[in-house]
């Protein structure tokens, strides 16, 4: 048996951009298995920059979309979240118009939104 180190062949794909595949469509099919970026506790100025942190690895690393966990507010003074207005906004703002979508949970609140990253091919 031979035991020197495999190689791939010459002209086979190569295993980083296999595995950017495969986690492409893994993001697709299961949104809630994205990479996730926790904003509870922040306030606006500094959520915003990690929003644009994370959109930015993001498209770095290749990862097709993002959740952004924002809170539903409950926690806010007077019960009302501040961040998902602010976070939806900066993507507006940013050109991520028609690439995001919050979540609605079982209590009818919407406490993340999945952000789409590759623009959609028209």
């Amino acid at each position: 048996m031979d035991s020197r180190p495999h190689s791939p062949p010459t002209g086979a794909p190569h295993t980083d951009t296999k595995m950017s595949i495969v986690r492409k469509i893994i993001a697709a099919a299961f949104p809630e298995k994205a990479p996730e970026i926790d904003l509870h506790g922040l306030r606006v100025p500094e959520a915003l920059d990690r929003v644009s942190a994370a959109l930015t690895q993001a498209k770095r690393d290749e990862v097709s979309m993002i959740r952004i966990i924002c809170g539903k507010g409950k926690g806010s003074p007077g019960g009302r979240g501040v961040l998902r207005e602010a976070v939806a906004g900066h993507l507006e703002k940013h050109g991520y118009k028609g690439r995001y979508r919050r979540v609605v949970e079982g209590d009818g609140l919407d406490g993340s939104i999945i952000v789409e990253i590759a623009e959609k091919k028209r």
